[in-house]
């Protein structure tokens, strides 16, 4: 582990860049492999370098790191800081969205400079204000931010998850927003009423060609026709040998393009970064902090190896695909055409692949074992 083939010199500076504020363990987990991460910190710890904040589970260097230029530039692209009127009731919503994530669905939301990011992306083009809006699954609360932030007509979320739906009804009601909420599996189509409805459809589906097809195949059925519309989705721009190779990507987009008659007329570059749930924090925290008993460097390096193994599908998962590479792309449709019209069945799956990312890589740890 001290070799780690994935403690670069850019990987440990994109570390210190990272730590130069707090941050939980589980959001540096989300950007580099978990086990690099656990030796970087340990080698900090054990170096004097690393502060700890076990009641807020959060990491951070002990001083202010000197940085040159060359050092410095394309670590990282900063998110312009936001000051809203209504900062409050945003951190109201960051609060009741933080419940145990479905990893089945694929679930992970994304970290608030994301959401404020995206918000502003959207709002940008004028896709918001005065727009009848549709989000096709909605982990991240986005359909509240906007609601919140943005004065859009109408907004309706779709979501087989009950306990998302909940917590944005009890915000909406809350704060006078009016969102409507369906429950619904999009293996199946949209309900009628839905359908043909919208000026805009969002959406961060399961990053694999399935999902994506599927969750922008559903909002591409809710677009009105014979206008100017548009949709949002969430694309991976690095090569995953499980979820995301270079023809898959390739392949995404020409059916979006060709078959959805879709244009892509906006990308944000960076844009999207993904937090853990507390539950996954705290895990990660108890870990660090019992490995840190270990009187050497050495003996640290052991423990976290053998007590990563079993320790949570968060560790499991998330770190098989780069997530940090993810991009808002914004679709323009005028003659909307979805790919999937009826059921997502065998048939689909067998052209399109699984719906969710999850069920790939249980299937391909199956292969393995």
């Amino acid at each position: 582990m001290a070799d780690d083939p994935n403690l670069t010199v850019y990987e440990v500076l994109r570390l210190l860049r990272i730590l130069e504020g707090e941050t939980t363990i589980g959001g540096i987990a989300c950007k580099m492999e978990v086990l690099s991460v656990m030796a970087a910190l340990g080698f900090l710890y054990y170096k004097g370098m690393l502060k700890v904040n076990s009641e807020r589970l959060t990491v951070g260097l002990t001083s202010k790191v000197e940085w040159d230029v060359k050092s410095l530039v394309e670590l990282e692209i900063r998110g312009t800081v936001y000051s809203f009127p209504r900062a409050e009731s945003l951190e109201d919503t960051l609060r009741k969205r933080d419940m145990g994530i479905i990893y089945e669905f694929s679930q992970l939301p994304i970290n608030r400079d994301s959401l404020m990011r995206k918000f502003a992306f959207m709002q940008s083009f004028q896709d918001v204000d005065g727009k009848e809006m549709i989000f096709i699954g909605d982990d991240d609360f986005l359909s509240v931010t906007c609601s919140l932030l943005g004065r859009p007509r109408r907004v309706v979320v779709v979501d087989l998850d009950e306990r998302l739906l909940e917590g944005i009804r009890e915000l909406s009601e809350k704060y006078g927003l009016e969102i409507e909420t369906y429950k619904h599996n999009l293996v199946h189509p949209l309900p009628e009423e839905l359908q043909g409805s919208f000026d805009t459809f969002c959406t961060d589906s399961p990053h694999c060609l399935g999902g994506i097809l599927l969750f922008v195949s559903r909002g591409v059925s809710a677009l009105k026709r014979g206008i100017e519309t548009t949709g949002y989705f969430v694309f991976q721009t690095v090569n995953e040998p499980l979820l995301m190779t270079f023809e898959t990507r390739q392949r995404l987009l020409k059916l979006i393009i060709n078959d959805m008659n879709g244009v892509i007329q906006g990308m944000l570059p960076a844009s999207i970064k993904y937090t853990t749930p507390r539950n996954e924090d705290e895990k990660l925290m108890a870990l660090f902090l019992e490995a840190t008993r270990r009187p050497n460097l050495e003996e640290y390096y052991k423990h976290v190896e053998e007590a990563l193994k079993p320790s949570s599908k968060f560790i499991e998962f998330y770190p098989k695909f780069s997530m940090e590479a993810s991009m808002i792309t914004r679709l323009v449709f005028k003659d909307p055409k979805p790919l999937i019209e009826g059921e997502y069945d065998k048939k689909a799956e067998e052209k399109y692949g699984p719906i969710y990312s999850w069920t790939i890589i249980e299937q391909h740890a199956a292969k393995e074992k």
